[in-house]
């Protein structure tokens, strides 16, 4: 029971061929919808997100994959929505991240269909995993509102093709995008004394939350940061005029169970702004850690070995759907999957087929492995 690659191939091109930024998933979706119809199946669809089961038992499975991709970008060389193959290589937008692992979801759905396995396994296909999507919008905080699992297995593209190596993601970063707004008091540029700068303030803030301690959490050998950036500051009318405005965006990625960082931040802008400031939290997302020695990653490791791939254990530093699975669902939940890992959101990018192929049937084994 092997995965079939002219079934993948077919798959994952007209997945590419489909356009799906984030906010635009409804075709495919559609399609999504269309060929597990075929296959024998009655998937639901809810708001642009595809989910069913299959299975009977005790033990139950989540597995995800997002159905958007980031925008073009860029000057590419080969049609983004082309899917062209070309040196063993399949190109297009969403290729690594992440058409193929919901091609590799596909065809699993297919082999698994009449075979007979000790539990349940949820397949779900989420919108809304990449930028811009706030976390309420996103498919998978929806999903994670009411379906139900002992562990979620989010795909994503992390395998280091080269050196034919899968990493395993037990955890992230969160993000809180913090937004202040600090009020000065204008005066001509000679009479400074009279005004209160307010780039001035933001200087100061800025200096003092690059002294603070944030939450700290440790992995394994090494300690996790919060760590915070201002990433756009906006201020100043006139070059004789003390700015009486200006408006920071300091960026934050959270370490896990980071409960403090607004607040610290809000005290930095009170200690130095007094009253004169206004804060808004525009963007939030939670981080998460599980145990990197959890069942499941020693099954993904023994089934890597198996087809000749080693293994690593990672943190992410950027954010993925398995943090929402976790802290909204309550789903322990972990990241591996097929796909380049150093192609995501690349002009140009690309699969290489013999690792698409390869790393499938790692997936579909795993599965089978965690529910016998």
């Amino acid at each position: 029971m092997e995965v079939n690659k002219n079934n993948l191939i077919h798959w994952l091109q007209e997945l590419i061929r489909i356009p799906s930024i984030t906010g635009k998933e409804e075709a495919i979706s559609q399609y999504v919808y269309q060929e597990l119809s075929k296959i024998g199946f009655h998937p639901q669809v809810k708001e642009n997100n595809v989910f069913f089961e299959i299975g009977k038992g005790s033990k139950s499975l989540l597995l995800n994959a997002h159905l958007d991709t980031v925008d073009v970008g860029g000057e590419w060389k080969h049609d983004p929505f082309g899917a062209s193959m070309e040196d063993g290589k399949i190109f297009g937008r969403g290729a690594s991240d992440d058409k193929g692992n919901i091609a590799a979801m596909l065809e699993i759905a297919r082999l698994l269909k009449n075979t007979e396995i000790n539990g349940r396994l949820i397949f779900t296909f989420t919108t809304g995993e990449e930028f811009g999507a706030k976390l309420e919008t996103k498919g998978s905080f929806l999903l994670s509102q009411f379906l139900k699992a002992d562990k979620a297995l989010v795909l994503e593209p992390q395998t280091d093709v080269d050196d034919k190596k899968v990493n395993i993601i037990y955890g992230c970063r969160g993000i809180e995008n913090i937004l202040i707004n600090i009020k000065g008091k204008a005066s001509h540029t000679g009479y400074p004394e009279r005004g209160v700068n307010a780039i001035s303030k933001a200087v100061e803030v800025l200096n003092k939350l690059g002294k603070i301690e944030f939450h700290k959490v440790k992995v394994s050998d090494k300690e996790i940061e919060t760590i915070c950036m201002p990433i756009r500051i906006n201020g100043g009318a006139d070059i004789f005029l003390v700015p009486d405005k200006c408006e920071i965006m300091i960026h934050c990625r959270t370490a896990p169970e980071d409960a403090k960082i607004v607040k610290q931040v809000e005290l930095v802008c009170q200690e130095v702004c007094g009253e004169n400031f206004k804060m808004q939290t525009p963007y939030s997302a939670p981080g998460y850690i599980e145990d990197p020695n959890d069942f499941l990653v020693d099954i993904i490791r023994q089934e890597a070995r198996r087809l000749d791939y080693t293994t690593q254990n990672r943190f992410a530093g950027g954010r993925i759907d398995a943090s929402i699975f976790k802290t909204v669902g309550n789903i322990p939940s972990f990241c591996m999957g097929v796909g380049n890992r150093d192609q995501m959101h690349l002009v140009d990018e690309y699969i290489t087929v013999e690792d698409f192929i390869i790393c499938s049937e790692m997936v579909k084994n795993i599965i089978v492995a965690y529910l016998s």
